[in-house]
């Protein structure tokens, strides 16, 4: 009888387990869902806006990666959430696996290199306004795509067979690569973060951060709690690290709710209390800060022309 009631509670276990599997997924899969509708809006939005406004070629990135991202991930969780009772074709899961790991780097190098440039913004605002490459943020973005895609291909050769046998050796030091990127990817962020922090705090009658650097700040704080998890499950499981069973779900999750909670942020911060505005105004008023600082850069600009004059 003891070896009974020991099986049946076993038996209840797994099917809280089952259960609470199954609500989390269900939560993603919506979650998901309001991302794509959320950064294909941000998308839609700034498609108009990009040149004028040269920090919104980084939120166009970030936004295609997250789409792509959360449209591979809703596909790739649909066998866990149906119990196995619908399978995908192996090279269609390693297809989504890997593509899911390429959109995450991107869109964690973007917000790294938009963090570094507005702290540069922040720190010597005459050299930047003057001094800046036109063409900086483009070249940077395309860079990023180009090097992600890069490792990409090469864990995709060296860790699958899509292009031949592949090599445990090799994938295992393309992984321990893709690590030490990751934390060095997640320390230049912070770092970049905390000095543009204390800059817009510095001084008593400095006014509180507003627009595009509290944009920021509160994408790098949603990426440490909710982005980060992910990254680290998916090292965990291609190093063979240990970690804890209930982490798969869990950074899944997490990671749903870091590309989902983006456009919500950017719609927020630029809303204003008591009125209506168009959705394009409200990204554009989120995006204020740096349309000044374009006002101001070309304003140096003329500036320096008339004197040369």
């Amino acid at each position: 009888s003891r070896e009974a009631g020991q099986h049946a509670g076993a038996a209840d276990g797994a099917q809280e387990d089952v259960a609470f599997n199954l609500v989390i997924l269900s939560l993603t899969e919506g979650l998901g869902l309001s991302g794509l509708l959320g950064n294909g809006a941000v998308l839609w939005l700034l498609s108009s806006n990009v040149y004028r406004n040269p920090f919104a070629i980084y939120l166009l990135d970030v936004a295609c990666a997250d789409l792509i991202f959360l449209g591979c991930h809703m596909v790739a969780i649909i066998p866990d959430l149906l119990q196995s009772r619908l399978d995908f074709p192996g090279f269609v899961q390693t297809s989504l696996a890997t593509l899911r790991f390429f959109c995450y780097i991107v869109g964690l190098s973007l917000l790294v290199a938009v963090s570094v440039e507005q702290c540069l913004a922040a720190l010597f605002p005459a050299w930047y306004s003057c001094r800046r490459p036109r063409h900086l943020t483009t070249c940077v973005c395309a860079l990023t795509w180009a090097c992600c895609l890069l490792l990409h291909l090469l864990l995709s050769g060296a860790c699958t067979q899509f292009f031949g046998e592949p090599s445990r050796h090799l994938c295992r030091t393309l992984w321990l690569v893709a690590a030490v990127l990751l934390a060095v990817l997640c320390c230049t962020m912070c770092g970049a973060s905390l000095m543009l922090l204390l800059q817009v705090e510095r001084g008593p009658q400095r006014p509180p951060p507003r627009g595009f650097p509290t944009l920021i700040l509160l994408a790098v704080l949603l990426f440490l709690f909710c982005g980060l998890p992910f990254g680290i499950y998916w090292l965990s499981r291609n190093l063979l690290w240990h970690i804890p069973h209930y982490f798969y779900h869990f950074s899944f999750l997490t990671a749903a709710v870091y590309c989902a909670a983006k456009p919500v942020v950017y719609f927020c911060l630029g809303s204003a209390q008591g009125r209506r505005l168009p959705l394009r105004l409200v990204l554009q008023r989120a995006l204020g800060d740096e349309a000044e600082l374009g006002a101001v850069r070309e304003t140096s600009r003329r500036g320096l022309v008339d004197i040369a004059a």
